[in-house]
């Protein structure tokens, strides 16, 4: 009689085990079929959707955009600095401009004019330290990225024309976010490391990095230098708080970090930008984008 029973607990559990296996095997099938290949272009496209219809993004010919900046300086330097500031655009061509009520540190004013990056002087034959990076590595403007879509120089609006190459890098972190991250690489990027970071489910571009590292070393004695690791450069722009404006979508807080790390120097500043007043299709000249000669005030 227990072995009767025995069989049969042993056919019921083989039974049960079967269609569980069956039913593993149905819901599993999904799990198998080829993963959509993400493109950089498909990104892009789903980036382009997230700040409005192709018709309002066409509309726009423009920005001038007004606000509050914040400096704020902890290595190399101490302090805090507040200001006015404007970010205008017109094509190609771009301004940042910071209005600082200080004699030793006036303002931050990095333009393009379509032609020439120019970068304002604090004081007669004196750049700050934003300035000099700009100075030295003048392709984030030059190709349109610095400053995001809050530019119409921002240059995944218009791939056909776009000086550099996008590839499609997968998901990481970008602060407590998840992103996706497309690399870009431009012959004229300085030996810059450029990651554009988008949203993992809204595609909205909230952070590009751009890092050099260097290999330096220390002299010890004639002849003999020691290594000493990486020098470091890195400048990182962050986009949030995204509102609509006129039919597109644009981030109203900027924020731009410069770290530098070297056995020379060491330098942790930020700036982080409050943008209120958006204006559309204004007409700018052609002057204003020069900064050495541009008189715009904020």
């Amino acid at each position: 009689m227990i072995n009767q029973q025995a069989r049969f607990n042993f056919r019921v559990a083989a039974v049960v085990l079967l269609v569980c296996l069956s039913l593993s095997g149905l819901q599993s099938k999904p799990l198998h079929l080829p993963d959509e290949k993400l493109t950089a272009e498909d990104l892009v496209t789903k980036h382009l959707e997230s700040i409005g219809t192709p018709e309002a993004r066409a509309k726009v010919k423009s920005h001038i955009i007004l606000g509050v900046a914040t400096g704020t300086f902890r290595l190399g330097g101490s302090g805090t600095s507040q200001g006015g500031a404007v970010l205008a655009s017109q094509g190609e061509k771009s301004l940042l401009n910071i209005t600082y009520n200080s004699s030793d540190y006036p303002y931050e004013r990095v333009g393009y004019d379509g032609k020439t990056v120019s970068i304002g002087e604090i004081q007669p034959g004196v750049r700050s330290t934003l300035g000099l990076f700009f100075t030295q590595y003048d392709m984030p403007i030059k190709e349109g990225l610095l400053g995001g879509t809050l530019s119409t120089a921002w240059p995944l609006n218009n791939l056909a024309s776009m000086k550099g190459k996008l590839k499609y890098s997968g998901v990481k972190k970008a602060g407590d976010q998840r992103a996706h991250v497309l690399t870009y690489s431009s012959k004229d990027d300085g030996s810059l490391k450029v990651m554009l970071y988008f949203h993992e489910t809204t595609f909205q571009h909230i952070r590009t990095e751009y890092e050099r590292r260097q290999t330096q070393g220390m002299p010890t004695q004639p002849g003999v230098t020691q290594q000493q690791g990486d020098s470091i450069t890195k400048l990182v722009e962050d986009f949030s708080d995204f509102k609509p404006e006129a039919g597109v979508t644009l981030p109203h807080t900027y924020k731009l970090t410069l770290s530098i790390e070297s056995l020379k120097q060491r330098v942790l500043q930020d700036f982080v930008f409050k943008l209120g007043t958006f204006n559309f299709n204004q007409n700018i000249a052609d002057s204003q984008f020069n900064v050495r000669s541009s008189t715009t005030k904020s």
